[in-house]
């Protein structure tokens, strides 16, 4: 089954959505860092076609934008909505 490629944009937007918001929700400042390394890497790019997951493994192993562990990253959090919106 061939995978869905996407425009350059929408993966990093994408990305940044699932990912940057929910794992670093607390730190605004490194979010918006990573998204700005992340865009200046694909200008020039936006509307080349790619898989999401070459472009986490682009970003995260190539250009090492993202720090979390493989564990962190693939790691669950039921409780993120309820942190998120209630700070508990």
């Amino acid at each position: 089954m061939a995978k869905t490629k996407v425009k350059t944009i929408h993966a990093l937007n994408w990305f940044f959505g699932n990912v940057c918001t929910r794992k670093c929700y607390d730190d605004t400042d490194k979010q918006r860092a990573c998204y700005e390394q992340m865009k200046s890497i694909i200008a020039g790019h936006e509307d080349s076609m790619l898989t999401h997951k070459l472009f986490i493994w682009a970003m995260r192993e190539k250009h090492k934008v993202c720090g979390l562990s493989d564990i962190e990253l693939r790691k669950r959090d039921p409780d993120f909505w309820r942190r998120m919106y209630h700070g508990t």
